[in-house]
């Protein structure tokens, strides 16, 4: 359980993000979690006094969001890391490493999402 979480939508992301960072708030970091639903919960945790706000939006694996690091510059990193690891899509990006920030061209696409793998029994029962 996080505490100061802030449950919110995509769309709010800027505005809530602009805001912290008015009230004074430094970007900490943002993690993920793939629920295995088709779902990425996304967390933005931000600190001002030793007092944490974290905001979470849910990312369908289709959608697109947008890039916190016009806002604060430092989210470069790990929204490269998300976008890499996790596959989400992440729109406006002030350096975009193209998916190839960590990883190498033979490396699996977004490596740390759920999947699921059929496998196709031949033959016998």
């Amino acid at each position: 359980m996080i505490e100061n979480l802030i449950e919110i939508s995509k769309d709010e992301l800027l505005g809530e993000v602009q805001k912290a960072k008015y009230e004074g708030y430094r970007f900490v970091t943002a993690s993920c979690a793939d629920t295995g639903t088709g779902i990425i919960d996304v967390t933005y945790h931000f600190d001002k006094d030793l007092a944490l706000r974290n905001y979470r939006i849910k990312v369908g694996k289709e959608d697109e969001i947008s890039s916190i690091s016009g806002i604060y510059f430092c989210a470069v990193l790990v929204e490269n890391e998300m976008k890499e690891l996790f596959g989400l899509n992440i729109a406006n990006i002030a350096i975009d490493y193209g998916g190839h920030m960590l990883l190498a061209d033979v490396d699996f696409n977004a490596p740390l999402t759920r999947s699921q793998i059929v496998i196709e029994q031949r033959g016998g029962k």
